[in-house]
């Protein structure tokens, strides 16, 4: 994905909805400003039963695409970029959610959004993913990546987890309490935050491990540099991707961790303040 999207030469754009919605008004209400242009909308088969619109199942929708559009909050543009991140292409995020910190505008800001973007006012922000290597018990090897965090987190509510991190085969940290986030950028302001993680600008180079409910009042969170690659073990604990995918740490000697060399391209309004977004959605500084 190159730094700047030829918006001139689009022809198909694809779009997502969030599962188990009905939000065929507005898709009609996009498919319409798009029309306007010449482009044509392509659905996933899931996003509506009632539409008559050509209709794709996923990786298909993001081969024919030239980039896609997720309808939703901000849950259904986080499982896109998993997506997008495997097959290079853009994402815009139309908020059809609650609080909608990485989608700009709701519906019926999509027609000035098109005006504006078909004349080149755009953004492109790439924020970087995490890569995860997950080692099984029995050698096999499966990689995933993360748009905000991995949760490593107790199996039974009577018990601590206990968490032990590695870097360059050498004890890092343990960990005992509730659980551990490791957390990109794009993700500091969700369960990072919650957990009293520190807010990080979105594009910096950088992730951040904080504990959960720590046993030490010594814990606190600490935020690595791109380079460091971490692994951790863990035995009666379950990890979580994106808030999506859950694994049983019990099946896997270990999860290494490390900032994505590779980002995923977000389309934004010309104007957007990301700063302006934490003082309207998070309260900040009030």
């Amino acid at each position: 994905m190159q730094n700047k999207l030829d918006y001139k030469n689009i022809r198909k754009i694809g779009l997502v909805t969030k599962p188990n919605s009905n939000f065929d008004a507005e898709i009609l209400e996009i498919k319409q400003s798009l029309e306007q242009r010449g482009i044509e909308l392509l659905l996933l088969k899931q996003s509506s039963k009632a539409l008559k619109l050509k209709s794709y199942d996923l990786d298909a929708l993001f081969k024919q695409s030239d980039f896609l559009i997720s309808l939703g909050g901000d849950g259904t543009l986080i499982s896109l970029c998993r997506k997008a991140y495997e097959y290079d292409k853009a994402l815009l995020g139309i908020n059809a959610g609650r609080l909608g910190f990485l989608t700009d505008f709701k519906v019926e800001g999509a027609k000035q959004f098109f005006d504006e973007f078909f004349c080149g006012k755009f953004r492109i922000e790439k924020p970087f993913m995490l890569d995860l290597v997950l080692e099984m018990q029995g050698g096999k090897i499966i990689y995933k990546n993360a748009f905000n965090d991995v949760v490593f987190y107790r199996k039974h509510s009577q018990s601590m987890a206990h968490i032990e991190v590695y870097r360059n085969d050498k004890m890092f940290n343990q960990y005992f309490g509730d659980g551990l986030i490791i957390s990109s950028p794009a993700g500091s302001t969700a369960y990072n935050l919650s957990a009293n993680g520190p807010i990080v600008y979105t594009l910096a180079e950088v992730f951040i491990l904080t504990p959960v409910c720590s046993h030490s009042l010594t814990q606190r969170p600490i935020v690595l540099p791109r380079g460091f690659e971490l692994e951790v073990r863990a035995s009666e604990c379950i990890f979580c991707i994106d808030g999506q995918e859950n694994f049983n740490m019990n099946d896997f000697k270990s999860v290494k961790v490390a900032l994505s060399d590779k980002s995923v391209a977000l389309i934004h309004p010309k104007n957007r303040d990301y700063f302006q977004i934490l003082k309207e959605k998070l309260g900040w500084g009030n």
